[in-house]
């Protein structure tokens, strides 16, 4: 069953505007880890090239997307449920 995200993570809400969203105002305020890389319905949907960083929901994660040029500029977020996604860690 899909839900709709209601709220991003509290320390999300203390930061700009999602469109002025900037990695480094991320990197210091969203307790967050590093992804080997972005899902891939988010690369592709991106129209450059993307990095992401992800952030824990009581049943979800919250991934968040980067541009790679410039001041790093927020791309897109996407939310995935338990049934969404499986975990692997590294070898």
């Amino acid at each position: 069953m899909k839900r709709t995200l209601l709220a991003l993570p509290l320390a999300a809400l203390a930061l700009p505007a999602a469109a002025e969203l900037l990695y480094n105002d991320f990197e210091v305020a969203v307790p967050h880890l590093d992804l080997e890389a972005c899902p891939a319905e988010m690369a592709e949907a991106a129209a450059q090239p993307v990095f992401c960083r992800v952030t824990p929901g009581h049943d979800s994660l919250h991934v968040f997307a980067f541009a790679e040029a410039g001041d790093r500029p927020f791309v897109a977020m996407r939310t995935y449920f338990q049934e969404d996604f499986t975990l692997s860690i590294g070898n």
